[in-house]
């Protein structure tokens, strides 16, 4: 469940790498161009692993209460 609350944090920050603003570095500065589209599809990416990883968790949890 953590891993899903984190994976929509890591998403969102992901997604904002495809705004004219970009990714958020400092408070005075941030990554934009091909570089912060790069970080966005890792982040994006990143997402998708920790919503695999929830899903094993549950799966795994599911499994030990069957029992």
């Amino acid at each position: 469940m953590l891993s899903w609350i984190l994976a929509i944090f890591v998403f969102l920050l992901g997604a904002k790498a495809f705004t004219k603003s970009g990714i958020p570095l400092t408070k005075n500065k941030n990554l934009t161009g091909t570089g912060g589209k790069i970080l966005g599809v890792l982040c994006i990416l990143f997402a998708l692993v920790l919503v695999f990883d929830g899903i094993l968790g549950l799966a795994n949890l599911a499994s030990l209460i069957s029992r």
